[in-house]
């Protein structure tokens, strides 16, 4: 719901996105041809979900109708074809419990000749107070220097009156009267009337004509003084009694007259901005920005509180009347040729033809309007792209019914169309058969939904309305960028105006160091420095990049740890001599353990999710791994925390020069250890892609073997036949590093190789070489094949600890995770799209899941879920071939299957109760971590945490089959199968990183990976809508419902395709009583992990596993 009026933002009207309509063109509710407020009101829902934050309304008093209602014949009424002042009021209440924000015309500069007052003055005698209500002339020659508005169809600014025996002004049409200001009467008449609209409700007024309110010999009638006077008078009325109210000035003059009606902030809050209209058109045609960026030039600076009002097409014709005699010719030959489409000096054309209904055009055109500084305003139809009537007459041609479908009069009307206020458009390429609103909201890809989306990004960033301009200028002329800056927030705009291809370099040297997330996408983009920025951009293409100072967190299932902080470079260098290569065997070694490494160590995830405590290192030993003026070195570091808790970790580091080392100190900070001085400078760091990579692949390859201080380096085999047809030359190979954060770090060496650092240094066997080497002696054709590893051994008697694993590389499209949240973007259009999202889906809960996959699958699921479907499928079938290679031993003790009987679970539920009461402890004392809005869902939860024990119990009681524990994977996700030529592949196979290594080497039920995929599950979609509503936050609460939806089927998909491979086995329960029954237990100690993590680390996510929790206990 909006916030109370008393609440509202003064300067609303400077994040608003307004959208301009003609109550008749809307929607007809009483079937007599023409819109009214009962019709516009019952559409205001398309307007909330449009994104749209205010209504501007064209005139809707009583009038003769001779300008579409310009022409008032009465200021506080309703004109009968638009219903009544009832109807108005619901209409306006309807609107602002929706949170839109109503603006009306207040038409003051002229009155219809049909108005009681011209009727009383043409008839009162010359000297009265009634007479001089208009201002009158026994000739015409007066003020015959100023200009003839509509040059087409009136010849003066003058026109007899026979009632009167005079000569009457008018600036506009002749049965439009101006108004006489210097009649003290006509100013308080007209603070009436404001006051009487302001009143009712309406939260801004749009000053029509502001500029020709006064007349004085020797001027040009325009921009007078007495004008700004009784301006400032209207505004100190409207603030002495009303808040958060707006004036509007329409005064079509060049930016330096318009600025005068700002005042001091103390005239009008907005102004259209007349000029840059027909300029963004001009720039579009000639593919230069120069008409834009020189408009944007010359406009001058406004007070603070002040805002332009920018548009691309309004209910007028687009005027040239502030361009130059040359430009004018140049608009009417590119954009008018034909005469019928010019009138007065503009051309009457709507949006989607003046592009030639060239889509790329017109979402260009639509992201300058939303992305220049002012308030853009959006022109009723133009969102779906609808076109024009040239041949009707005056400006009516942009001013047909809204087309709402594609049935009988557009769903505009049930009357006879002979009966329609004006024509439809029926052509084939504007059509209301083909452009409707019915049709476009069908289409995730419609102009209308893409427009949508527009809106509603530039909802999420204040500085589109608020900030200051920047415009670059690059070269390329033909490329239009600028920066927007707003308190913190940096926005940069780069256009395409050209049909082709365009490169662009950007000086955005005093920006260098931030990182450009593209706003659609949310993709960060290489890192700004010193250098020109490159860019390509395709034909009539833009982009739209916030700029900052780190990279968006990633949304990962589960994180580790907290955020780390900003990168700032170490302030102090080390002082190292000549020889680097010997740099560790001196006193620099404490240097860097007491002074640099630690807070190296703290900004690498790997670390932080380990030992985020640590408060002390010691380098313990260290190997070089490739000598010379800039070697190589493996650290193996002690890190301490309190109480008495220790991590080895194996950390590769380089020390680098010249423009390496300036390259590393400026793009890579993150990696930074220390800056060097003295005989040499450069900077020690940890390991990039080509430092280390090569050189430990090669290790392994060769089976070499390397010295530390205190013990061995040895490379080792697992698949001899492998290595034997690999390259002789790794160790020059390229290497790239995998992005992300993850619990180690992987290399890809040249096109064939993989190479994994664990940077834990755990003595023993880990789980990572041994499922490896189990799965390819098994032949596992969905793991990538392990070749050797890399392992440290200190002390002769030492146990080996494997410091790195050489694999198979993968060639895949994307992760398991990525494919599943770009997935829920696609989802959500097609459940927008499908018209039943504003229908609550039947969401199966959890204990019906496996019941669930044993169903048909009905039609919305089909329709809604449609391809991942099969994706579903496949992954079930990988996991089940998976556990049943796992659980052949093939004589390999470690792999041997444990028998779980139905007494084994009952006990499994024991020590499940642990991790039961450890979260409900945690949740009762960290109750205020959790997020204000999550508490009723908080205590719900918290009531029902005494059914858990006995729930658990309860389910172990209904396994009444015998099932097995087998080696499994043991951090079974998402973002742990990768997505190749539409199947999946299965990685890394450490298991949980934050457990014990002889933990992850132990036997559990299967379903504990399955229960850790349903999991995932559950994540995806919750990252997916947190990923889509960026773009539509106004869908976030109607969707919500459809993510469990999701959630639910893909999981029930999941487990059919699993269990219809496990049934010839005995790893799992057959009967689905028990096999439910089993897996809810498994849920439910990973959901309770889950709210466990989110609420020490994530608390914003908590609502998930909560929520879920809820559904497993109810």
């Amino acid at each position: 719901m909006p916030r109370p009026r008393s609440s509202h933002d003064p300067l609303w009207y400077k994040d608003a996105v307004i959208y301009q309509i003609h109550v008749r063109t809307f929607f007809d509710s009483n079937d007599d041809g023409v819109g009214d407020f009962p019709g516009l009101t019952q559409k205001l829902d398309y307007l909330q979900n449009l994104g749209v934050s205010a209504i501007w309304l064209l005139p809707f008093y009583p009038s003769p109708l001779k300008d579409d209602g310009y022409d008032i014949s009465h200021y506080e009424g309703v004109h009968p074809s638009y219903g009544t002042l009832k109807d108005f009021r619901i209409f306006l209440r309807e609107a602002h419990e929706r949170g839109l924000q109503v603006l009306t015309e207040l038409v003051i500069n002229h009155t219809s000749d049909q108005h009681p007052w011209f009727q009383a003055a043409r008839q009162a005698p010359p000297d009265s107070s009634k007479r001089h209500y208009y201002v009158w002339s026994d000739a015409e020659r007066r003020w015959a220097d100023v200009r003839v508005i509509f040059n087409d169809t009136e010849k003066s600014n003058w026109a007899w009156d026979q009632v009167a025996g005079a000569y009457y002004w008018h600036r506009f049409f002749h049965h439009q009267p101006d108004l006489n200001f210097d009649n003290p009467r006509v100013r308080r008449a007209v603070l009436k009337v404001m006051k009487f609209w302001l009143d009712m409700g309406v939260d801004g007024l749009r000053l029509d004509a502001v500029p020709y309110l006064f007349e004085r010999d020797g001027t040009i009638c325009e921009n007078l003084p007495e004008t700004h006077a009784f301006l400032r008078e209207i505004r100190r009325a409207l603030d002495e009694q009303y808040s958060a109210r707006m004036l509007l000035a329409e005064a079509n003059q060049w930016p330096a007259d318009v600025r005068p009606y700002f005042g001091d902030g103390d005239e009008c809050h907005m102004a259209f901005h007349f000029p840059l209209m027909p300029r963004m058109f001009m720039a579009l045609r000639q593919e230069d920005r120069h008409p834009i960026a020189e408009i944007l030039s010359q406009t001058p600076d406004i007070p603070e509180t002040c805002q332009w009002a920018i548009f691309l097409r309004n209910h007028d014709e687009l005027t040239l009347e502030m361009v130059t005699d040359d430009e004018r010719d140049y608009m009417y030959q590119a954009y008018a040729a034909d005469p019928q489409m010019r009138l007065n000096m503009g051309i009457r054309r709507r949006l989607a033809p003046l592009t030639d209904n060239n889509r790329h055009r017109i979402e260009l055109l639509y992201s300058l309007l939303l992305s220049l500084p002012g308030t853009p305003i959006v022109y009723y139809g133009d969102e779906l792209g609808m076109g024009d009537n040239v041949f009707l007459g005056d400006r009516n041609g942009v001013r047909t019914p809204m087309q709402w479908t594609g049935d009988r009069n557009a769903g505009f009307s049930r009357a006879d169309p002979a009966r329609l206020y004006a024509p439809l458009i029926m052509d084939p390429v504007y059509g209301y058969q083909a452009i409707n609103v019915e049709a476009q909201e069908r289409s995730p890809f419609s102009l209308l939904n893409w427009v949508r989306r527009m809106i509603a990004l530039r909802a999420q960033y204040k500085t589109f309305g608020r900030g200051t301009l920047e415009i670059l200028e690059p070269s390329n002329r033909k490329v239009l960028a600028f920066v927007r800056r707003y308190q913190e927030e940096v926005i940069l705009v780069v256009s395409n105006l050209s049909p082709s291809v365009q490169p662009v370099e950007l000086d955005l040297s005093s920006l260098a160091g931030m990182t450009p997330v593209e706003l659609l996408g949310q993709t960060p983009f290489p890192r700004l420095s010193e250098t020109p920025y490159f860019l390509t951009l395709g034909p009539y293409a833009f982009y739209w990049f916030t700029l900052q100072w780190t990279s968006p967190p990633a949304l990962v299932e589960r994180p580790l740890v907290t955020p780390a902080e900003p990168t700032a470079l170490p302030t102090s260098s080390l002082l190292i001599g000549e020889a680097w290569d010997t740099s560790f065997d001196t006193p620099v070694r404490e240097l860097v353990e007491r002074k640099h490494l630690l807070a190296y160590l703290r900004r690498q995830y790997w670390f932080r999710s380990r030992l985020p405590d640590a408060d002390r290192v010691r380098i313990v030993d260290w190997a070089r791994l490739k000598a010379g003026r800039e070697p190589v070195f493996v650290l193996f570091v002690e890190a301490h925390a309190r109480p008495g808790t220790r991590l080895l970790c194996n950390v590769p580091v380089g020390l680098t020069s010249g423009e390496a080392a300036a390259t590393i100190l400026r793009d890579q900070p993150e990696r930074v250890i220390a800056p060097l001085a003295g005989a040499r400078k450069g900077v020690l760091h940890g390991v990039g892609e080509h430092e280390a990579a090569p050189l430990i692949a090669a290790t392994i390859l060769e089976q070499r073997e390397t010295r530390s201080v205190a013990g061995t380096l040895r490379g080792r085999s697992i698949d001899a036949m492998a290595i034997a047809e690999m390259p002789a030359d790794v160790a020059s190979l390229g290497a790239t590093r995998v992005a992300g954060e993850f619990s180690n770090t992987v290399f890809l060496v040249g096109d064939r190789l993989a190479l994994k650092l664990l940077r834990a240094v755990d003595a023993g066997t880990h789980p990572e070489i041994e499922v490896g080497r189990h799965l390819t002696g098994q032949q596992f054709a969905h793991a990538p094949a392990s070749i050797g590893q890399l392992v440290y051994q200190r002390g002769i008697d030492a146990m080996d600890a494997t410091v790195a694993v050489l694999q198979e590389r993968v060639m895949y499209q994307t992760d398991g995770w990525s494919h599943a949240t770009e997935e829920m973007g696609r989802y959500f259009e097609r459940v927008l799209a499908s018209g039943r999202h504003d229908a609550m889906p039947d969401v199966p809960l959890p204990r019906t899941l496996v019941a669930l996959a044993d169903q048909l699958l009905p039609f919305p699921v089909l329709d809604t879920i449609g391809g991942y479907i099969e994706v579903a499928a496949t992954l079930g079938r990988r996991t089940a071939e998976l556990h049943i290679a796992l659980a052949d031993a093939a004589g390999d003790a470690a792999f041997e299957p444990q028998p779980l009987p139905p007494a084994g679970v009952a006990a499994l539920a024991a020590d499940m109760h642990t991790r039961a009461r450890q979260t409900v402890s945690l949740l009762r004392d960290e109750q205020p971590l959790v997020p204000a809005p999550l508490a009723a869902l908080h205590e719900s939860v918290l009531a029902r945490t005494d059914s858990i024990e006995p729930l658990l119990d309860k389910l172990a009681a209904r396994v009444t089959e015998a099932s097995a524990l087998i080696r499994i994977h043991g951090d079974y996700q998402l973002s742990q199968v990768l997505w190749r030529e539409q199947d999946f592949v299965i990685v890394d196979f450490e298991g949980d990183p934050t457990r014990p290594l002889e933990e992850r080497r132990a036997h559990y039920s299967p379903l504990v990976d399955v229960a850790g995929m349903l999991r995932s599950f559950s994540y995806a979609a919750y990252a997916g809508l947190q990923s889509y509503a960026v773009t539509r936050p106004a869908d976030t609460e109607r969707l919500e419902p459809w993510v469990r939806f999701w959630a639910a089927w893909v999981s029930a998909l999941f487990l059919r395709s699993y269990r219809s491979l496990m049934r010839d086995t005995t790893l799992v329960p057959h009967r689905a009583a028990s096999f439910e029954a089993l897996l809810r237990m498994h849920l439910i100690d990973r959901t309770l992990r889950d709210v466990e993590n989110e609420l020490l680390l994530r608390p914003d996510w908590l609502r998930l596993p909560l929520s879920d929790l809820a559904d497993l206990l109810a």
